[in-house]
Order: C-alpha cells, then sequence, then structure tokens
C-alpha cells in the first residue's frame, strides 16, 4: 500500500489515544531495531523514550522474539480461569516471586498496568473486609499516574484527556501533594522535605480518620508526572507512616520496575518494601501486554480461600513465555550494570550543559528515569506547549521524545549503548537550543 494511502486511512479511521481526534499520524513507524525505530521512508529515529517507557529491551530482541515464537507453536492460549495452569505461568510468578523484595510471594498477572492497579485496589478491599471494614479511603498523589481504568484513574492525580480537575469516579480517593522538591522545597534540605512531605501524609491519614484509611498507592518516581524522584529518606519514612497507622501500602513500579532505575524493581533503589507491588511494561519488555499484582504473606493469608476477579489474559502464555525470556534478558545481559554506566554518562553530561544554559533548572531521576526542568529567563517554569515544541522539534531531527509541563522526559531502551546515549543526549540539547534560544 502506498505511504499517502495508509496517511489517508489513518486519518478516516483510526482514534489515537491523546492525540486530536481526527488528525492523521505524524509519522508511521514501519520497524524497529535496538534503539532505533524507522517510518515509512527508512527515517531513523532514537527512541529517548522507550516508546511509553516500556520498551526497555528495546527492538528485535532475538531471546524474547524466539521465546514467543515457541509457545505460539506449543500453546497459543490458555486461561487461568476454574483451576487450570499452564507452565510459563506457574514458572514466571516463580521467578518475580524471587526476585521481588520481603515476603512478596504471590503474583496475580493481568493484561497491564491499568488492570494490575484495579486488581491491587480490590485485593485491598477483600483484605481489609476481613481485617477492619471501615478502611476503604485511598491516598495517593497529585501528579500521579496509575492508568486509565475506573479506580486506576481516580487514583492518577492529573488531569487525564483534557478533562479539567482529577476525575472523581469513585469514592474513598484522597489526593496529596507529591514530593516534587524543585517546585515545593527548592531551598529546603532534602532530608527536611521529605520530614515535610511525611508529615503532611500523616496528617492527611489523621484527618480522614486513621480507621478509614485502607492503603497508599504511590509511584516510587513519578513517572508520566515528569520523573521526578523524591529524596532519600522519603520511602524510608512513608513505609513507617504506613506502619504505625495500619495502612497497606502499594507501590506502583509499572514504569520503574525491571532495571528502570538500576534495580530490578525501584523498592531495592530505595530499601523500601511494600505490602503490594504493581508491574507491567517491562515485565516482557511490552513485546506482549502483560501487569502483575505482587502482594505479601499479609495480604495472602486474608484473601486465602477467597475468589479473586480475573481478565480473559490473565497469565497468556505468549506473555508469561515473553516474561520468562525479558528476566533471562535482565540478568544475563546485566542490564541493570548498563543503566548505571549509561545513567552516569548522561547526568554528566545534561549537568555539564546545566551549568552553563539557565534554562536548564535541575537534572533529576534515577537511572535511565530522568527528567529535565526547564525555566523561561524569568526563572519561572516554562509552558507545557514550550516542552512540546521541543518534543516536536526532536521528531524532526530523529529522536522520540515526551514531556510533561516543564520537564521533559527521558527514558531510552536499558539496552542503550554509551555511543547511543551521546547521540541522545546531542539530539536532546540541539532541540532544547532551537527553541529556548
Amino acid at each position: 500500500m502506498r505511504n499517502e494511502d495508509l496517511f489517508a486511512l489513518d486519518k478516516a479511521h483510526l482514534i489515537h489515544p491523546l492525540s486530536p481526534v481526527g488528525e492523521a499520524s505524524r509519522i508511521i513507524l514501519n520497524r524497529g531495531e535496538g534503539v532505533w525505530l524507522y517510518d515509512l521512508d527508512g527515517k531513523a529515529y532514537l527512541d529517548a523514550r522507550a516508546q511509553l517507557c516500556c520498551v526497555n529491551l528495546g527492538y528485535g530482541h532475538t531471546g524474547v522474539i524466539d521465546a514467543v515464537k515457541a509457545q505460539i507453536d506449543q500453546l497459543p492460549f490458555a486461561a487461568l480461569f476454574y483451576g487450570i495452569g499452564h507452565p510459563p505461568a506457574i514458572e514466571s510468578a516463580a521467578r518475580i516471586a524471587a526476585l521481588a523484595p520481603g515476603t512478596l510471594d504471590h503474583v496475580f498477572f493481568c493484561s497491564g498496568g491499568s488492570e494490575a492497579n484495579e486488581l491491587a485496589f480490590s485485593l485491598v478491599r477483600q483484605y481489609w473486609s476481613k481485617v477492619k471494614p471501615t478502611k476503604f479511603k485511598f491516598i495517593s498523589r497529585y501528579e500521579g499516574y496509575h492508568g486509565n481504568t475506573a479506580a486506576a484513574m481516580t487514583a492518577s492525580g492529573m488531569d487525564m484527556a483534557g478533562m479539567p480537575g482529577v476525575p472523581g469516579l469513585l469514592a474513598g480517593h484522597i489526593h496529596i501533594e507529591p514530593p516534587y522538591q524543585y517546585r515545593r522545597g527548592r531551598d529546603m534540605d532534602p532530608k527536611d522535605f521529605a520530614v515535610m512531605c511525611a508529615n503532611e501524609f500523616a496528617q492527611v491519614i489523621e484527618r480522614e480518620g486513621a480507621d478509614s484509611v485502607a492503603a497508599f498507592v504511590a509511584e516510587p518516581i513519578m513517572g508520566v508526572g515528569g520523573y521526578i524522584p523524591p529524596p532519600a529518606n522519603y520511602w524510608k519514612l512513608v513505609r513507617e507512616i504506613c506502619d504505625t497507622y495500619e495502612v497497606l501500602l502499594i507501590l506502583d513500579e509499572v514504569m520503574t520496575g525491571f532495571c528502570r532505575t538500576g534495580r530490578m524493581f525501584a523498592s531495592e533503589t530505595y530499601d523500601v518494601t511494600p505490602d503490594m507491588m504493581v508491574l507491567g511494561k517491562g515485565i516482557t519488555s511490552n513485546y506482549v501486554p502483560c501487569g502483575a499484582v505482587v502482594f505479601n504473606d499479609r495480604v495472602f493469608e486474608q484473601v486465602r480461600g477467597s475468589y479473586v476477579t480475573g481478565v480473559t489474559n490473565s497469565g497468556h502464555p505468549l506473555a508469561m513465555a515473553a516474561s520468562l525470556a525479558a528476566l533471562d534478558a535482565y540478568e544475563n545481559e546485566n542490564i541493570c550494570s548498563n543503566v548505571e554506566s549509561v545513567s552516569h554518562q548522561v547526568f554528566v553530561r545534561l549537568n555539564a550543559a546545566a551549568e552553563h544554559l539557565d534554562y536548564i533548572g535541575e537534572v533529576s531521576g534515577k537511572g535511565l528515569m530522568i527528567g529535565v526542568e526547564l525555566m523561561n529567563a524569568d526563572g519561572e517554569p516554562v509552558s507545557g506547549e514550550i516542552c512540546q515544541q521541543i518534543v516536536s522539534k526532536a521528531l524532526d531531527i530523529g529522536m522520540l521524545l515526551r514531556a510533561r509541563g516543564s520537564r521533559l522526559s527521558i527514558s531510552p531502551p536499558l539496552n542503550i549503548s554509551t555511543e547511543e546515549a551521546g547521540i541522545l543526549c546531542d539530539r536532546l540539547l540541539e532541540a532544547t537550543a532551537a527553541v529556548m534560544d
């Protein structure tokens, strides 16, 4: 089919998420290799965002591809409903449980991160129905993101698809300010800022009534909100507060999981053990859609014997085969070590640039989840429109980049080479200068 025909059909029939309805795609991707994507004309784009911070192993990873092909031949589908299992689901659950912190030994698979959060919230309700039925409220953070299904969208603390404010789809969801130090406490000692944020959390629990608060759900590093890391001691303080007030802690590791921060899970990066961990994206390098909730013995013992709802594709054999192959790759190809090495290179390069570019206010993050805060001549955050112009310019020069508000977000595939990381920095600074200078 001719390229122009594809664009016409796209405009006529295909609805794109978070794009103006009725507009055709700006580019149509045709293939991928490593960290590179190619459009219909063969133009190469460095994927500096791993699409949606999900293609952790880049494109064309033969280990994952071969595993999925072999599984198609052996058993293309089997549902986990009604007491039926299959080997790749059992093996993947065991592998994830072995890697997860503490006693997070129990794994419930689904089709993606939004579903995983829904299932986590359902498990929380079931748990407290047995322990203390008055507990039903969920606390999450402004600018946090947890998905596009009902409860996940309600827990998210940002405008969703143009809807103003936080969608109040479900009752019992409360939001607090995030630990965004550049905006709220730039001149504070990070430890003191963490204490301030933790105290705010505790005050909300007390105001709402500890007997009514069931769980706190948050991303270890805020993802869609701009790759915003908390102070180092923040999560230790939050864990202590959750224990004090008997509040379950859910870490949404859909973006941060599977080596993104330089550890298998960000919970390791921050030395915190949640009661539940929500996974997705990198669990298969997104070659096949998959999500999971991993929960501890404490929750398991209370829901033992209960019936837990699922989805058709819970533990889909192709996803499980991809998961096992991706786990092999993360471990055997030293992906975490590569993340630490390349991350150091990117931080050094961008921090050096920030020293002589007034419009770079901050470079922060962990591993290959890096946010760049941009400021105008008056020292105020630039508009979201400015950052989207930079994203557009990056596309022109051959790089996929994402941004939210005043922050550019960098999250390439985790097997990016040092040479490719240098190209990423070159193009990021070129695109930024083209708009800001």
